[in-house]
């Protein structure tokens, strides 16, 4: 080999390694896709006659979006900032508290209720954690006792214990444990009792030590337990009974919150519940066993959902499974929803009551179909291994293909950077099924040059160089 060749050798084989151990940047979301899905919740809003609606999508690929419509308070937009009440999605914080303290030895799913508390009129201390979790207890939700509104309304500003809710509002059981499905919101009011009881602390620090500080959501708080800072949204509710909204934001929350703690009380803003959404999806606070209990789901009808898991909802879009929860209280409708296919994740917050079921399936629906063409599984076939093939055709004017393939589920990231090391399109970032994926590279706005592609998944990496010609 001469001088000359040997030299060239060494910068490629550099400039691999330099691809190989560098970090990608920010993605950047295509502007048209965003005017859609803009132009998607301002029709969710006109169309179901909403005060305002706020949201945030992750598409892998794409990177972060965020939309807002409508107004918070009168004379006051609402903005990407505004935090909401969350409601019944507290229910999904709890169960992964719960698996988590099942992985740390703590507790067993399979515990009777009588380990951990003591007995209550009309709840039998046979059910199990689990029955609870996925609401097959047969326990009759408070929120269903015909005095208890009367018990709230009458006084806002009193300060209701669990104890109190679960020994003075809960009547005869729906159905004998473990034989059918009913919604209860006392379920989880048992099950933070039962958190609190283990960690000696209340909901409100396990949120923020577990959840909330480690993974970055500064716009996250637990009514009644802390105080709410930064712009809140104002709820709206009819409050005459004339079929129109009020802003309801002037009335105390302690008596409401407080009676509802355990199957209610998180307040985040879009952006918040999209981090909670791919930590929980993608890995990062289960173990993969617990992960399984979590989404092992019994039949449940509700609206756009047709499973229950551990805390967790089954929603049915157009045929594709998702998950996450909804929740509903007092003038704040939420939901969180992540596609595991192609790892995508949806949050909308509405400031005044309404069904967000077929609103949020709605809403996933237009985020699939109309993102850009991305990657395609083009083979369902478990491959023996890991693999990135060369792209084709190369030389290449302006599109081409770049095929890998995957043995197992994995967390995958595909980039381009330029000949300097410069990234010039992070195409990929997210989980995929196993199989055989392509994409169709266009480089219409780039100069001719060498290119290399990056493909890291799990702990493989492998990078190729490609070349286009104008």
């Amino acid at each position: 080999m001469s001088k000359k060749s040997l030299g060239l050798y060494i910068v490629q084989l550099l400039i691999i390694l330099f691809f190989l151990f560098k970090d990608s940047d920010a993605q950047t979301f295509d502007t048209a896709y965003a005017r859609k899905l803009q132009d998607a919740i301002n029709t969710l809003r006109s169309n179901n006659s909403l005060v305002g609606i706020s949201a945030a999508v992750y598409v892998p690929g794409q990177g972060l979006w965020q939309g807002v419509s409508g107004i918070s308070s009168a004379g006051q937009n609402l903005t990407p900032n505004h935090a909401f009440l969350t409601g019944s999605i507290m229910k999904n914080f709890v169960a992964v508290m719960i698996l988590q303290l099942e992985e740390a030895d703590s507790l067993s799913i399979d515990d009777p209720l009588y380990k951990w508390l003591p007995r209550y009129n009309n709840i039998d201390s046979n059910i199990t954690i689990k029955q609870l979790l996925n609401h097959t207890s047969g326990i009759y939700s408070f929120t269903d006792h015909p005095s208890f509104s009367t018990a709230i309304t009458s006084n806002w500003n009193r300060y209701w214990t669990p104890e109190e809710v679960v020994s003075q509002y809960v009547l005869a059981p729906y159905f004998n444990p473990g034989t059918s499905w009913r919604y209860s919101n006392t379920n989880f009011v048992l099950l933070g009792m039962i958190i609190s009881k283990i960690t000696g602390t209340n909901l409100a620090e396990q949120l923020r030590s577990r959840f909330y500080t480690p993974l970055g959501m500064n716009r996250s708080f637990f009514e009644p337990q802390d105080t709410v800072s930064g712009p809140y949204a104002h709820n709206w509710v009819d409050l005459n009974g004339d079929g129109v909204p009020e802003d309801a934001f002037f009335i105390p929350r302690t008596a409401l919150f407080s009676s509802t703690i355990g199957s209610s009380g998180v307040v985040a803003n879009p952006e918040n519940l999209i981090r909670w959404s791919r930590a929980l999806f993608e890995g990062s606070l289960l173990t993969q066993a617990s992960m399984n209990k979590l989404i092992s789901f019994v039949p449940a009808a509700l609206s756009g959902v047709n499973g229950y898991g551990l805390g967790t909802f089954r929603y049915n879009v157009m045929g594709r499974p998702c998950y996450g929860h909804g929740g509903n209280l007092f003038g704040y409708s939420c939901m969180y929803m992540y596609y595991p296919v192609d790892s995508i994740s949806i949050s909308l917050m509405i400031n005044q009551d309404a069904d967000t079921g077929p609103i949020s399936v709605n809403f996933m629906n237009k985020v699939i179909t109309l993102r850009p063409v991305g990657i395609q599984n083009i083979s369902a076939e478990n491959p023996a291994g890991y693999d990135l093939q060369q792209n084709f055709p190369n030389p290449f004017n302006p599109e081409t293909s770049i095929n890998f393939s995957l043995p197992k589920q994995s967390s995958v990231r595909l980039s381009v950077y330029n000949s300097i090391g410069v990234l010039a399109q992070n195409i990929f970032e997210g989980k995929l099924q196993s199989g055989t994926y392509s994409y169709k590279w266009n480089a219409a706005g780039f100069p001719s040059g060498v290119y290399f592609y990056k493909l890291e998944a799990d702990n493989f990496l492998s990078v190729k160089k490609m070349t286009l010609l104008k």
